[in-house]
């Protein structure tokens, strides 16, 4: 009688409720065990910044599979448990209520954690926003007329603007670079964002140093070095920090996030990693690890089909997006700071192309413009040089150019 192989899944968010699904549907027998620190049912995190801290505790986007699903699917799923320990030799995981399982095949998809303040300072109005719970707690303090500093001008610190100044919060935006949005969003794109915030009322202070938080009992002192200021909740998203330690600690390479191959699989035997703890390392160089829905969607798909003896390396071109202020902006490709922009603008909406010293179409960003999404993501993929005045032509349309670009060899 044929044995049945267990892969155990440490982690319960999108990345381990993917590759679960995913595996389940290639293979019927295996017997699958999510390991999940969280006490709800896996979720997707995009609505979190979004729609809940609006109130919608059941948002549409949030849960994608509930517990009849994986009772149907035969997938078990311990919540409120966390892995302690991983035994590479042994191929084994301790959690921390001291049970512990064996496993044919492990994936680590721990995810990351929200960088903590870097100053030696705790008090509860002192939040991050990562998980449910942080979501529904930040709401609480989204009333009208509430003081809220954020540190950190990234995509989650201004999605969370966006709601607060909706709600009639009073929202400083405390940044160290001197313009928003610089890791991620070309600078063309990230002024037009800054101008709905401020339109919207949302203080900027720009290429400012944190320098202490003092907790009062009325009020949290924000000393800068050049402001002071007195609020009620300051919200810390100044990026994320991997949960990688427990891969570290089992001699697994790591390097700010798990070093793994395009298939998902680590340096150990027979142990993956999916998501946002995952960094796919090329044969020159280090990518940068993803910490977008994309990723956490897409290539689980990679590590299942690698589970089973399959091949489909994850080959994706980055994407994220975010909704502000009724608009939608969407980027693709890797924004670096070498590239040149270009803008083309047609009833409002704005498709920014973003170009190598060669002509190349490298980036994207889109607003309000999801029509473009398939052309620019062919364009990027393809091999086409272009001018400046043939990207700018709207007589041209993108989809004519990215079919050139395709052809191109």
């Amino acid at each position: 009688m044929r044995s049945v192989e267990r892969t155990v899944i440490v982690g319960g968010g999108q990345a381990g409720r993917r590759t679960a699904e995913i595996l389940r549907s290639l293979d019927a027998d295996r017997e699958i065990v999510i390991v999940s620190a969280e006490n709800e049912w896996p979720y997707d995190r995009p609505p979190l910044s979004k729609e809940v801290l609006f109130g919608d505790d059941h948002p549409k986007g949030l849960v994608q599979r509930d517990a009849a699903f994986f009772v149907s699917q035969r997938i078990d799923v311990r919540l409120g448990r966390r892995c302690t320990r991983i035994d590479v030799g042994r191929s084994r995981v301790d959690l921390d209520d001291g049970d512990a399982l064996s496993y044919g095949s492990l994936v680590i998809a721990t995810g990351a954690r929200p960088r903590a303040l870097p100053l030696p300072v705790q008090d509860t109005r002192i939040v991050t926003l990562r998980t449910l719970a942080e979501a529904r707690n930040l709401r609480a303090q989204l009333r009208s007329g509430a003081r809220l500093a954020i540190l950190g001008a990234g995509l989650i610190g201004l999605e969370v603007a966006a709601a607060a100044v909706k709600q009639g919060c009073v929202v400083r935006v405390i940044e160290s670079s001197h313009r928003i949005l610089a890791r991620c969003m070309p600078a063309c794109i990230g002024s037009r964002i800054h101008a709905w915030h401020r339109d919207a009322g949302v203080e900027f202070l720009l290429g400012r140093e944190l320098r202490v938080v003092t907790p009062q009992p009325d009020c949290l002192k924000i000393v800068t070095d050049r402001d002071e200021l007195e609020v009620d909740c300051l919200l810390v998203a100044i990026g994320a920090v991997p949960n990688d330690e427990i891969a570290r600690d089992a001699g697994i390479d790591a390097e700010h996030g798990i070093l793994v191959d395009a298939s998902g699989r680590t340096s150990a035997p027979h142990v993956f990693a999916a998501g946002e703890v995952a960094r796919i390392r090329e044969t020159r160089k280090l990518c940068k690890r993803q910490e977008t829905w994309q990723f956490a969607q897409y290539q689980p798909a990679a590590v299942a089909h690698a589970l089973v003896g399959g091949e489909r390396p994850f080959a994706e071109i980055p994407w994220y997006w975010t909704d502000q202020y009724q608009n939608n902006v969407q980027v693709f490709g890797e924004p670096d700071e070498g590239l040149v922009w270009l803008e083309r603008l047609e009833n409002g909406r704005v498709s920014a192309l973003g170009l190598d010293d060669d002509g190349r179409v490298r980036a994207a960003a889109l607003v309000n413009n999801g029509r473009e999404a398939t052309p620019v993501r062919r364009l990027i993929a393809g091999n086409g040089r272009f001018t400046h005045s043939q990207l700018l032509d709207l007589s041209i349309p993108l989809k004519r150019l990215s079919a050139e670009s395709a052809d191109v060899v």
